[in-house]
């Protein structure tokens, strides 16, 4: 709780009569009910629901109590459907005309993510956005206590001119598998009560729609009903009375919710059985897997199926120069590398939530131990430069805290050039750890990724080479070669930083990687998450203390590296 020192108004209330005061400004409950995402308020955006959140605004006090209030107390209304829309291209928009290409902007018709009173401004945009909306990135969803859930069973196939509806719980229940629910009420439409714009439709199985609920867990209250007209937002269309009574007297066993499954969830979701959360353990996966890849449009389709790449446009900034270039991406056409290959199959493995749980882990296995021998390097690299540095890192030493203080401020004593010989061996073996270190980040591949890759290797080197890290490294070469130290510690240190930021992201999400594995079995044995290892950067400013240390030029027996042969360092690629 932050101090009343700021606002003394606030000791002289006490909680209780806060708390109250907050409930008269901020509950109400039309946000749980289809009225607070009517169509005709742009799905809520234009509904006035009677609250004053200006009094979020007053302090931080109030602003943590009052949230507290509005996001717990609240009984916040969601219908889970997705509306596939017609997307159309505007080509006058903010004066521009039909001839100016540049002003043409995708625009969309319709809500782009679940109806709730949380997502109404996401709803609310003509222009389609990027990244496209999801309920998972939506913070606010996370701090709801009470929700009231309206899902369908019914499949739509949708006309050619209407848009499509699904109904899922999947994104809904994912977003909020991290938070434990005070209450959850699920709505679930009689089957033909909505209509589908098409005289074709068929229904999922209760089992089949409510099957994301099985991953909550800790939730107080669980009440899985029928729901009625009035649940219904109003952008769904109704059948005639006449046709649902004629579907139920034809369908009847498929108009229930099963008692004994209706009781099964409700158990379960209300309980503390552990389980693993495999959406979220694929999530660690693919966060371990991209931090190997540099490239960003790389990193961002690391993980994703070709139908999620697709979604990757001009919209985006950093994928549209991606685009620019020719969209060439060696690791997943035509030939998938090994660990893309295996994302996928875990991304399936999570989408076929039927599927026995050991698919996914068994791909993850496959992943990680593609992973391992790359990782390994990279460690043995690290540790043999961090070793390096910290005995160097002494006075008088060539990573001298006080003369690199010096060289920040202009008054370094260093000379242009290399002249003692000493120093020379010492910048020399400096570099060539340094060289190796960077080395160990290029991404392993196989003969069909590099012939994939030589087909185009100019532009493929080009994604690396003029990364600032790479620059500063060839320029750190290139001044030894021809003699040149001044600002030596600087530059190296620069380097290194930047390396070793690469190093601690790999290490930071490896150590996650069995966060939620909620069962306890895991398919890679013994594998090492290495928490035992500190995620700190060097610290330049201070020196090691001197412990005399000892020559470690002939030290590569126990390196477990082949020496490099090439003379030129400025291409340590």
């Amino acid at each position: 709780m932050v101090s009343n020192s700021d606002c003394p108004f606030l000791d002289k209330v006490p909680i209780d009569i806060r708390t109250q005061i907050y409930k008269e400004l901020l509950v109400s409950n039309i946000i749980g009910t289809a009225d607070s995402v009517s169509r005709g308020a742009n799905y809520g955006a234009d509904t006035k629901y009677g609250l004053f959140p200006h009094v979020l605004r007053v302090c931080r006090q109030i602003y943590v109590e009052a949230s507290d209030v509005l996001y717990k107390e609240n009984t916040f209304y969601i219908a889970c459907l997705r509306v596939d829309n017609h997307f159309y291209m505007n080509m006058d928009m903010d004066g521009g005309s039909d001839d100016d290409d540049s002003t043409a902007v995708l625009c969309v018709e319709g809500p782009l993510v679940e109806l709730s009173p949380i997502t109404r401004y996401l709803n609310n945009q003509s222009r389609m956005p990027f990244p496209i909306p999801n309920l998972g990135n939506c913070s606010t969803v996370l701090r709801v206590g009470k929700w009231r859930v309206v899902i369908s069973r019914r499949v739509f196939s949708g006309a050619n001119s209407e848009p499509t509806w699904n109904w899922s719980l999947r994104d809904f229940c994912e977003a909020i598998s991290q938070n434990p629910l005070l209450s959850l009420e699920v709505l679930l439409l009689p089957c033909g009560l909505d209509y589908g714009g098409t005289s074709i439709c068929s229904f999922d199985s209760c089992e089949q729609i409510l099957k994301p609920l099985r991953i909550l867990r800790n939730v107080q209250t669980c009440a899985i009903k029928e729901a009625c007209a009035t649940d219904v937002p109003d952008i769904i269309q109704f059948n005639e009375d006449e046709w649902v009574e004629k579907f139920r007297e034809i369908n009847g066993a498929l108009a229930e919710i099963p008692r004994g499954l209706k009781m099964e969830i409700e158990t379960l979701t209300t309980g503390q059985q552990p389980l693993d959360v495999r959406h979220m353990m694929h999530k660690n996966l693919v966060a371990y897997a991209r931090t190997f890849e540099r490239h960003r449009p790389y990193k961002m389709q690391m993980g994703l199926r070709q139908e999620d790449i697709t979604q990757l446009d001009s919209r985006c900034l950093e994928h549209a120069e991606f685009l620019d270039t020719g969209s060439f991406n060696p690791f997943i056409e035509p030939t998938l590398h090994p660990l893309e290959f295996e994302l996928r199959n875990c991304q399936d493995a999570v989408m076929n939530s039927g599927e026995d749980e050991w698919i996914f882990k068994e791909h993850r296995k496959h992943a990680l131990t593609y992973l391992e021998p790359q990782w390994n390097q990279i460690m043995v690299a690290n540790h043999r430069l961090t070793t390096f540095i910290k005995q160097h890192k002494v006075p008088g030493g060539i990573f001298d805290a006080a003369e690199r203080k010096k060289e920040k401020l202009g008054f370094s004593n260093n000379p242009w050039e290399i002249r003692d010989p000493d120093w020379e061996q010492k910048i020399c073996l400096a570099l060539v750890y340094l060289k190796r270190y960077a080395k160990a980040f290029k991404r392993h591949t196989t003969s069909a990724i590099e012939a994939q890759i030589l087909s185009q290797r100019d532009l493929y080197n080009s994604h690396y080479k003029n990364l600032p890290r790479d620059r500063l490294i060839k320029h750190l070469m290139t001044d030894h070669q021809v003699g040149k130290i001044r600002h030596f510690i600087t530059k190296f240190s620069t380097a290194v930083d930047m390396c070793d930021r690469q190093y601690l992201e790999m290490l930071t999400a490896r150590k996650a990687l069995f966060d939620h594995d909620g069962l306890g079995e895991y398919e890679c044995g013994d594998f090492n998450l290495h928490k035992e290892l500190s995620a700190e950067m060097i610290d330049w400013c201070v020196n090691e203390p001197d412990l005399t240390p000892q020559d470690s030029s002939d030290a590569d027996d126990d390196y477990g590296e082949v020496s490099d042969d090439g003379s030129d360092w400025s291409n340590y690629y």
